[in-house]
C-alpha cells in the first residue's frame, strides 16, 4: 500500500454499507410503518430520510430494503421517471409491458413519452400499475431531490406524479406501498412543491452522524473481519475515530484504508501502517470536500467561509449573514443560485430548522483555506 499524499487506494464508500451499524431507531420506526401498512393499505405513505452527502442514506435504504424482503414485500428501485412513466415503472416491478392499445378513462396521452399523438394510442397511469398486484411494495427512490428540477410545476407531467404520489402517501391503493425516499436537504421542499407537505409520525428522518458505539463497531468489523487484524484494535480505532468525526463517508474511508494497510502489513497493526493510514485518510477527507465544493467559485467559498466562523449562540449558521456576504460579491440572483447550490451539493445542510455546514471537519476545511478579511455585513 503507498504511503503517497498523491496516491490512494481504490475504495468504494457510497451504496450499501459492507458493514452497517446504528440507527436503530430509524430502522424500528420503519418496521413499525410496515407492520401498519400490512393490517391496512390505507396506511400506505412516503418515509423520507434526508440529509447532506456521505451521511449513510443509501446505506439506510439498502438496510430498510433488506428488512422489507424479509417481511415479504416486493422491493423495486424507481428514480422520478418511475413515478411518471408506466412503462418505465413496470419494468421497475418487472411486470408485462402495458398494453400500448388499451383504452382507459385513466390513461396518460403517450406523447408525454413519446411525442406521438393522442390518436395513436394510449397508456394507463401508474397509479394503475401500482394497483395491478397484491405483494405489498417498497418503492426506492433515491436522490430524491431530484424531483424538484424533473418536472415544471405548469406541466401535466407536473400533476401526473403529483397525483402519483398522493395515492402512495395518503394509502389509496389496492395494497400495501410505501415509498422509502432518500436525498439532500432539498428534498423535503421537492414533496411539499408536489403536494406532500406532512409526514406521518416518525416517517421523516434528517440523518446525521453515527453515535459512538456504532462508529467504533464499524471501524472494528473493517479492521477484524475484512483485514484479519492481529491483536487488540482499540489504538487504530482511537486514531480512527478522532478524525472521522462519525461521519459515515469518513468512517468507511478510513476503515477500508486501514483494513488495506492490516492485509499489507500481514494482519499486523503497526505504528507505521497507522501513520500511512491517518495520511491517506486526510487525503480522502479532503477530496471528499473539494467534490462537495465543486462548481462554487473561489468568492463563494470564501463567503461561506466567513460566515461560518460567526456562528449565532446556538452554533448555527445565520442565513441573512451568509447571504449579506454573498451580496457584496455577487448579483442578488446568482446570490440564490449560490445559496441553492450549495445546500445541493452538501455544503449546506438545513438540520431541525437551523443552517449549518454539517460536518465540524468541512467547516474547519472551509476556515483553513478560504476564511479572509471581509467587512461584515
Amino acid at each position: 500500500m503507498t504511503d503517497s499524499n498523491d496516491r490512494t487506494p481504490n475504495i468504494e464508500d457510497r451504496g450499501k454499507a459492507e458493514y452497517f451499524h446504528g440507527r436503530k431507531g430509524i430502522l424500528a420506526d420503519f418496521k413499525e410503518r410496515l407492520q401498519f401498512a400490512e393490517g391496512d393499505t390505507r396506511k400506505g405513505t412516503t418515509f423520507l430520510v434526508q440529509a447532506a452527502p456521505g451521511a449513510g442514506k443509501t446505506a439506510l435504504l439498502a438496510e430498510c430494503a433488506r428488512r422489507g424482503k424479509a417481511r415479504g414485500w416486493q422491493v423495486a428501485e424507481i428514480d422520478p421517471g418511475g413515478l411518471l412513466d408506466p412503462v418505465e415503472l413496470s419494468r421497475a416491478l418487472r411486470h408485462p409491458a402495458p398494453d400500448k392499445r388499451r383504452e382507459t378513462s385513466a390513461a396518460i396521452d403517450i406523447k408525454i413519452f413519446s411525442g406521438k399523438s393522442t390518436s395513436e394510442y394510449h397508456m394507463p397511469q401508474t397509479v394503475d400499475i401500482l394497483n395491478s398486484g397484491k405483494t405489498p411494495l417498497l418503492l426506492l427512490l433515491d436522490e430524491a431531490q431530484d424531483l424538484r428540477t424533473s418536472f415544471s410545476p405548469q406541466s401535466k407531467e407536473f400533476r401526473i406524479v403529483s397525483q402519483c404520489l398522493d395515492a402512495i402517501h395518503n394509502g389509496k391503493l389496492d395494497r400495501p406501498v410505501i415509498l422509502l425516499s432518500a436525498g439532500l436537504s432539498a428534498t423535503a421542499q421537492a414533496f411539499s412543491d408536489l403536494g406532500i407537505s406532512r409526514f406521518k409520525d416518525n416517517c421523516y428522518v434528517e440523518l446525521g452522524r453515527l453515535r459512538r458505539k456504532a462508529e467504533r463497531a464499524v471501524i472494528a468489523d473493517w479492521l477484524q473481519l475484512n483485514g484479519k487484524a492481529k491483536g487488540d484494535p482499540r489504538l487504530w480505532i482511537d486514531a480512527i475515530a478522532a478524525e472521522a468525526y462519525g461521519w459515515p463517508q469518513h468512517v468507511s474511508a478510513y476503515a477500508q484504508v486501514a483494513a488495506l494497510q492490516v492485509r499489507a502489513d500481514r494482519r499486523k497493526m503497526t505504528a507505521d501502517g497507522l501513520e500511512a493510514v491517518m495520511r491517506a485518510g486526510r487525503v480522502k477527507r479532503t477530496k471528499f470536500y473539494k467534490s462537495r465544493a465543486k462548481g462554487l467559485k473561489k468568492k463563494a467559498r470564501q463567503c461561506i467561509a466567513c460566515a461560518a466562523v460567526q456562528l449565532d449562540a446556538d452554533g448555527h449558521i445565520d442565513e441573512n449573514v451568509l447571504m449579506a456576504f454573498l451580496l457584496e460579491k455577487f448579483r442578488e440572483d446568482e446570490a440564490r443560485e449560490i445559496f441553492t447550490h450549495a445546500l445541493h451539493k452538501g455544503v449546506l445542510d438545513i438540520q431541525d430548522g437551523e443552517l449549518v455546514i454539517p460536518i465540524q471537519s468541512m467547516r474547519d476545511w472551509f476556515l483553513e483555506n478560504y476564511l479572509i478579511e471581509l467587512e461584515t455585513p
